[in-house]
């Protein structure tokens, strides 16, 4: 660790540090990104619809979904719009900034926004858990607790989105090399 911030002091050992983990480097970046968008909007959200009744009709059923299990969640409506939306920009500059996709046609980006989206919604589920663990059942709500038990979990989530998004999908194909043939000496 020690010679890591040695390197780093010096102009060229951050250019080398960046090429050696540039992924890492771009998706941490990106990341802070995805995080001030997930927690600026769960707030924002949070504060205009701090309730069932505060939302609109149309969208009441997602309060319904914690109501099968006999309980109210505050926390659902606002965890699954910032979700939305910080995973957006996370889909678009994780595909071009930090894994560079080569899916070009429409098709594969369709494909591959499938597999994005398909691995956050797992992450999505992670996170309402926790905030449902953390805040909900707690009824410690408001407040820096429940700025901390998102901050918790959105680390939880920042790293398992990015081995799912390195593992699953934006894996990159590997080539196999062609054969050479054999050079045969006729005579």
């Amino acid at each position: 660790m020690g010679e890591i911030l040695r390197s780093l002091k010096t102009k060229e050992g951050r250019r080398e540090f960046y090429e050696k983990h540039k992924s890492i480097v771009l998706y941490f970046a990106f990341g802070i990104g995805t995080t001030i968008i997930s927690l600026g909007s769960y707030y924002i959200i949070r504060k205009i619809f701090p309730n069932a009744e505060s939302v609109p009709h149309w969208l009441q059923w997602i309060f319904k979904i914690t109501a099968i299990f006999n309980i109210e969640s505050s926390t659902f409506f606002p965890v699954l719009l910032s979700w939305l939306l910080a995973n957006l920009f996370s889909f678009f500059t994780n595909r071009v900034y930090v894994f560079n996709s080569q899916a070009r046609n429409f098709g594969r980006f369709i494909f591959e926004m499938a597999k994005f989206f398909a691995s956050r919604i797992a992450t999505l589920i992670i996170d309402t858990v926790i905030m449902f663990l953390l805040v909900d059942l707690t009824g410690i709500h408001g407040g820096l607790y429940e700025f901390c038990a998102k901050i918790f979990s959105n680390i939880i989530v920042l790293i398992l989105n990015f081995i799912l998004s390195k593992v699953f999908v934006f894996r990159k194909k590997k080539v196999k090399p062609v054969p050479k043939p054999e050079n045969s000496n006729e005579q």
